[in-house]
């Protein structure tokens, strides 16, 4: 049950953020930051701050918020949308760590909690 909250959470929380806008002013002021930054260091950036927030929220949430902000400012920067989005959703895929990274390890650790329990 657990499980689809989290995901369920995660999918309205990005709905949110394209429904406010929010997604729109983050990529507008990400775009500014595009512009200034050598690809290889934007892309190192993109995926140190994509791989450290999987690692803490849920990696579907991550996913679900941080791509429409990048797209946006991607189209903002005039500059291919793969050059941001590719390194983020690689980014994601780097979720081993903690418990609430990803669906599989909360499958693991719900069962772990109820094998303990018993």
């Amino acid at each position: 049950f657990g499980l689809l909250l989290l995901i369920g959470g995660s999918l309205a929380i990005s709905q949110g953020f394209s429904d406010s806008g929010l997604s729109v002013v983050l990529g507008n002021y990400a775009a500014n930051i595009v512009k200034d930054l050598p690809p290889y260091v934007l892309e190192f950036v993109i995926m140190a701050f994509v791989s450290l927030a999987a690692q803490i929220f849920s990696c579907i949430g991550v996913a679900a918020a941080i791509l429409p902000v990048l797209d946006s400012a991607a189209l903002n920067a005039v500059v291919n949308p793969l050059t941001l989005l590719l390194p983020a959703t690689v980014a994601t895929s780097f979720v081993f760590m903690l418990p609430t990274a990803s669906p599989c390890n909360i499958i693991v650790l719900a069962k772990s909690q109820e094998l303990s329990q018993s």
